[in-house]
């Protein structure tokens, strides 16, 4: 079966966890980072899966590189840097189970990644090469992400896309922009929010605005999420809406990229194929939804994620 390999942050999401008997806040600490995540999610799900990248050699590096490697996910290429920390997360969760973040990221071992033999050859072992956009809002990151991809590119990977912009990592929300613009451009499978959609085209009707990032970029498979109203398909000149589940949502981190993971593995068992009808890529969307729902019922990201089994359970049951 086809390989999948991911490139970006991993890091710590620092998620409050109640308080102590003196009133003071306590914060739980989940793995986290949006590449991981996904890598993550298609491994549960059956597909062999690799993560590259950079922590620190420090107790928070060490612990999120062993829980990769208990997810069974392949770690060869993810360094450890005795020069910079591991980035954290602080997520804020509201009542409805959404979440907002604040990042102790500056100069971090994610942030200064740089180019190395051994992600170029992780590349040429996988079939489908996966990056979000948080790797582009720094250097070296950035340069690291983009040399990844053209590699990928010119070494005819399928190159799967989440922008996942966190506004707060970018000091010029123009230069976002142009940076997810020069992923599009490479890219064949693109997952953006309904928001993420709107900040990219300026367009506030859906169908319109993914009719025009399909005119503008070679885009051949581009999904939207609109978190519990479920996601749409853009494929082919054919715009589709499939609803989600109702569940009652603990917390949203990690739903969308327990989302793209599901859909991701559900393209790489059926053969990968650029063309699909409506009704298999309606079917791929439907499995998707039920693997970010499931995402939400849970604290953190990593551990939240589907396996087959809990999906299949979980079809099973909203089936009847």
């Amino acid at each position: 079966m086809a390989k999948f390999c991911a490139f970006g942050e991993l890091l710590c999401d620092v998620t409050a966890y109640g308080t102590s008997d003196r009133g003071f806040p306590i914060y739980e600490f989940n793995p986290g980072g949006a590449p991981a995540n996904v890598a993550v999610a298609l491994r549960n799900l059956g597909i062999e899966a690799s993560f590259m990248g950079q922590v620190g050699k420090d107790h928070f590096g060490l612990f999120l590189k062993d829980t990769l490697t208990s997810k069974q996910v392949d770690v060869d290429a993810l360094l450890l840097s005795a020069a910079y920390p591991t980035s954290l997360a602080i997520v804020s969760n509201k009542a409805d189970g959404d979440r907002s973040f604040s990042f102790y990221r500056k100069h971090n071992a994610d942030v200064m990644v740089e180019l190395q033999d051994i992600f170029l050859q992780k590349i040429n072992e996988t079939d489908v090469f996966h990056v979000g956009s948080v790797s582009m809002s720094d250097e070296p990151s950035r340069t690291t992400t983009f040399s990844l991809m053209r590699h990928a590119k010119r070494q005819g990977k399928i190159i799967s896309f989440d922008p996942n912009l966190r506004v707060l990592l970018w000091e010029d929300l123009n230069d976002a922009k142009r940076q997810i613009e020069k992923g599009l451009q490479l890219s064949d499978i693109v997952k953006l929010s309904e928001e993420e959609l709107f900040f990219l085209t300026d367009i506030k009707n859906v169908q319109e605005a993914c009719a025009m990032l399909m005119g503008i970029y070679d885009i051949r498979i581009l999904l939207i999420t609109f978190g519990s109203k479920g996601c749409a398909s853009f494929h082919q000149d054919v715009y589709q809406h499939i609803p989600s589940f109702e569940v009652d949502a603990i917390d949203t981190t990690g739903a969308g990229d327990g989302f793209f993971g599901g859909f991701l593995s559900q393209w790489i068992k059926n053969g990968m194929k650029m063309k699909l009808s409506s009704r298999d890529l309606a079917l791929y969307c439907r499995y998707a939804n039920a693997c970010g729902a499931i995402a939400t019922t849970q604290k953190g990201a990593i551990g939240s994620l589907a396996t087959e089994e809990s999906v299949q359970t979980f079809l099973e049951v909203h089936n009847g």
